[in-house]
């Protein structure tokens, strides 16, 4: 049977836990008869989508290795909003607190690494990005630390909530994909809340013995009690000596106790001696300014700062 190539756009609608999704699927050739009839549809089966092509009464059944995140994890989904009821909430100090969100079943696949929620009030129609520190592999919950800024809109709502509250979240979106030792080096640099995607991908790291990469973190706060999840860093630390090294720098160092790492912001010199030079088995990940900015579009850019100066070229360097 003589055969020609077609295009069509898929669109792929189906339905979970009461909400209907739609996705569209990027055009694709198909081997179709050039005289007979045509009929296409879609379905999913187990997370992949089964595409069978009607030609003149026969059927071919084509398996399409397609995954969507959503279809992956069943009850949140990357690309709609999602009301999830706040199950618990946890103070950490004067303004931040981990915010634990409860799934109605539990998800069918672990989150990728790193991955990123957006969480936001309908009220205002603002939107922030928020980083899970939670396991990965935690499948009943997701949990966020947020620090509440005086001129932070969606911070100061969300920290207004209580326990049995309803918060509209979409994701997993993946941010940085990792891929164990894919470097034999990795330098962090980051402050305040900026640690979140930096603590994820540490944990994803240190749990998995075949993954030798090491990490050199320098992590900054205006005092001490700002140091997010300071006692499982050190944990961590503590645990992977020879794994993972962490410097503390801080605006405001305690008067009442001999403080014997970094003062101020981070410095040129601090991450020349406590990160490893710009080598190709080196990459250095930015939640931060020292890296530069973003471009406008939100894609990479170009490397600035600190980093450019020790140089870093754009290949080496990743900002969250």
């Amino acid at each position: 049977m003589h055969f020609k190539y077609a295009r069509f756009a898929r669109k792929v609608v189906f339905t979970s836990v009461g909400h209907q999704f739609q996705r569209i699927i990027s055009q694709k050739k198909d081997s179709l008869s050039r005289d007979k009839t045509v009929k296409t549809f879609m379905r999913l089966n187990g997370g992949k989508i089964i595409a069978a092509v009607t030609i003149g009464g026969s059927t071919l059944a084509v398996l399409i290795n397609l995954y969507t995140n959503f279809t992956q994890y069943d009850i949140i989904s990357p690309d709609k909003f999602i009301p999830l009821t706040i199950n618990k909430i946890t103070p950490v100090n004067h303004n931040t607190s981990i915010f634990r969100l409860k799934f109605p079943k539990p998800l069918k696949e672990n989150l990728p690494i790193t991955s990123c929620f957006h969480i936001k009030d309908d009220s205002i129609q603002i939107v922030r990005e928020y980083t899970p520190i939670s396991p990965t592999d935690e499948r009943n919950y997701i949990e966020f630390l947020i620090k509440i800024y005086n001129d932070g809109y969606l911070s100061r709502y969300i920290h207004s909530l209580k326990e049995g509250n309803i918060v509209e979240v979409r994701g997993p979106i993946l941010t940085f994909p990792y891929t164990p030792n894919m470097k034999t080096h990795i330098g962090m640099i980051c402050g305040g809340t900026g640690i979140t995607p930096m603590y994820q991908l540490i944990k994803h790291i240190l749990c998995n013995p075949d993954d030798k990469t090491k990490i050199y973190m320098i992590y900054a706060n205006v005092t001490k009690q700002d140091i997010l999840l300071l006692r499982e860093l050190d944990q961590l630390s503590q645990g992977h000596p020879d794994q993972l090294k962490i410097f503390y720098t801080l605006d405001q160092p305690p008067n009442n106790e001999l403080w014997t790492q970094g003062v101020g912001y981070v410095s040129q010199n601090a991450i020349k001696n406590l990160i490893p030079g710009p080598q190709e088995d080196v990459l250095i990940l930015v939640c931060g300014p020292e890296g530069g900015d973003k471009a406008r579009d939100l894609s990479q850019g170009p490397v600035g700062g600190i980093l450019k100066n020790l140089g870093y070229k754009q290949h080496q360097v990743f900002k969250f």
